[in-house]
């Protein structure tokens, strides 16, 4: 048992309870190997049983097995759009997209789904590499595949450009909208990563993606997880290479400080 019981949870309030009721969430996990680190497992479990103590309904679960990942993203959408819950026998109405090395707290999902009503709110998490925020801005050019790494996070709702699908909660309608404009096919590697390019196409057809900017989890790297304070030694020791990159414009700050 990890020491998660020692910390302090978001707890959900009476009007958080009332918008869960009405949720059913799937979880899609593209696991990279038939293999899944122990402490994800961990994680996953804690996860399931903190939202269901507090009325979240987590239903199902989604795993692909050793496929290259925007195949393996285009596969668990597809079945998440059309599958039907075995226990309801309707559809769900939320997908959680959560990457197996991911270290997360009991809380995230109850905390996300707070603002269920938003077509896709993401958590924030760090590159294992580049240990700056999985969350982009558009490029001031031509190519609308081209995105840089926003550099500063407030600690509010926040409305972005694009994404990582690492640790991200989205309404399962958003792939009904984008059905037929994207031929089934969500994710590409196409001048960018899928994430981007899923995102890129999303916001033409009017979706509109989100970071909470007062959640943020692990990235389980090697041989550490990549956090919060990672992040900040990394943008620390690279002051002179981000100082003229960090984006002027304020961001759309749509809840928090």
């Amino acid at each position: 048992m990890s020491d998660d019981l020692n910390r302090h949870f978001y707890t959900p309030t009476k009007a958080d309870k009332k918008i869960y009721k009405g949720m059913s969430v799937v979880i899609a996990v593209p696991c990279a190997d038939y293999e899944m680190n122990a402490s994800f497992a961990r994680d996953m479990a804690n996860l399931m049983a903190y939202s269901w103590t507090h009325g979240l309904k987590v239903h199902q679960i989604a795993i692909t097995e050793r496929m290259v990942i925007h195949w393996a993203r285009n596969k668990l959408a597809r079945t998440c759009r059309e599958y039907k819950c075995p226990w309801t026998g309707k559809r769900f109405t939320h997908i959680l997209w959560l990457d197996n090395d991911q270290a997360f707290k009991p809380d995230m999902l109850v905390f996300l789904a707070r603002n269920s009503h938003l077509d896709i709110v993401s958590a924030v998490y760090y590159g294992k590499i580049v240990h700056l925020p999985v969350v982009y801005v558009r490029d001031d050019n031509e190519d609308k595949y081209s995105h840089y790494p926003m550099i500063t996070i407030p600690p509010a709702l926040i409305e972005v450009d694009a994404v990582g699908f690492g640790a991200l909660l989205m309404r399962r309608d958003v792939l009904d909208k984008l059905k037929e404009p994207m031929d089934d096919r969500y994710f590409r590697f196409y001048d960018a990563g899928e994430d981007i390019y899923f995102c890129v196409h999303a916001k033409e057809q009017g979706v509109k993606i989100h970071l909470d900017g007062r959640y943020d989890l692990g990235h389980i790297g090697e041989p550490q997880v990549i956090t919060r304070l990672t992040y900040e030694q990394y943008v620390k020791d690279h002051k002179a290479e981000f100082g003229d990159k960090i984006r002027k414009r304020t961001p759309i700050i749509v809840e928090g400080n």
